[in-house]
């Protein structure tokens, strides 16, 4: 009884230990490679989402080499459990170092999404190697559907000669990639790969996003929801930080030059303001000069006014000129008539700098 009990317990410890990896996931990526030489070396690398046509050492995780068949196979639990971007590839020439081909004749990788729960397997397809797959991640399956769509609006591009042509098809590549994106794709890493196609196709990023922020602030937020702050998040928010910046010191640029244009405006208009302000009060007395000279004074007038200009009074002038005083009185006002003045002080400060004869 005893004995019996005890294998039990043993039993459901292998059971719960057999359980763990399947409680994390674990990865299979397997096939086959139809080449002469054998133990031909299989690299798996971990892109970033611009990396679909570049190779470099950094990004390759694993190695392994096929048997005499040529089959090979990579398996664990070392993979994320979020969708990401990987390639597997062997290189045609291993004299030549890390290589990508791919044409009508031959291909030696294939890009893929997968994750730690997934399976991949590839079977003999010739010359074209890795050229089937069968893959497990529904992410993947979406991610060729983008792919088809994209290579359809490049083919039905591909005869256009004239450079005006070719550029209005590079925007409406870009336009037709976003709206597919905007209505068919939810997974962030999708959107993603969207932007690096569009971004490849020479588009005018710069210009798009002043035009349409909230498309590309959208591919930030999905991402952040997903991967939270880690490599393809922080990749893209540094690629669009530097779009915003340009933005910014372009438009800090040219405010700049318009300030400074409008500072140099205002000086001159207040140069030319104060320049005419002296030159018109320098005309002032000239001005009342000619309008005085113009004036007809008779002997007498001249007379009394050149008096008054000495400070005399009404009685000293008629004292003066052997006048009556009311005589003095009637040609003051005909003068003040004649000045446009009020005033004895009013008609000297107009006659101050008369010239008389």
């Amino acid at each position: 009884m005893q004995k019996e009990k005890t294998f039990r317990v043993l039993f459901l410890i292998i059971l719960m230990l057999s359980a763990v990896p399947t409680c994390y996931g674990q990865y299979k990526i397997s096939g086959y490679i139809d080449a002469e030489q054998k133990n031909k070396t299989v690299y798996l690398s971990l892109l970033k989402y611009d990396e679909e046509t570049m190779i470099t050492e950094n990004q390759i995780l694993f190695s392994t080499q096929t048997d005499n068949s040529g089959y090979f196979e990579f398996k664990g639990q070392l993979l994320s459990e979020k969708d990401k971007l990987y390639r597997i590839h062997s290189n045609i020439n291993t004299i030549k170092g890390l290589q990508l081909v791919s044409d009508n004749e031959k291909s030696n990788y294939h890009n893929f999404i997968f994750s730690n729960r997934d399976t991949i397997y590839f079977p003999k397809s010739g010359s074209n190697w890795f050229g089937q797959s069968k893959n497990s991640n529904l992410t993947d399956k979406e991610w060729r559907k983008l792919k088809s769509f994209e290579e359809q609006l490049e083919k039905n591009n591909a005869q256009i000669k004239n450079k005006e042509a070719q550029q209005q098809a590079i925007n409406d590549f870009a336009e037709r990639v976003k709206s597919y994106s905007e209505k068919n794709i939810k997974h962030p890493l999708l959107k993603l790969l969207a932007f690096s196609d569009i971004k490849r196709n020479d588009f005018n990023i710069k210009n798009d996003f002043e035009k349409n922020e909230v498309f590309y602030d959208g591919i930030l937020n999905s991402l952040k929801n997903y991967y939270g702050e880690t490599s393809y998040y922080l990749q893209y928010q540094d690629e669009i930080s530097k779009i915003s910046n340009v933005i910014l010191q372009q438009k800090y640029a040219f405010q700049k030059k318009l300030n400074y244009t409008l500072s140099i405006l205002v000086f001159i208009l207040a140069f030319i303001s104060i320049f005419q302000f002296r030159k018109l009060k320098a005309l002032k007395p000239q001005i009342a000069i000619q309008e005085i000279s113009n004036l007809t004074l008779t002997n007498q007038e001249e007379k009394i006014t050149r008096l008054i200009l000495e400070d005399k009074s009404n009685k000293e002038i008629a004292d003066e000129l052997f006048i009556s005083l009311s005589t003095v009185k009637t040609h003051i006002r005909n003068l003040y008539a004649k000045l446009d003045v009020a005033n004895r002080h009013e008609l000297a400060s107009k006659l101050k700098n008369h010239p008389w004869d």
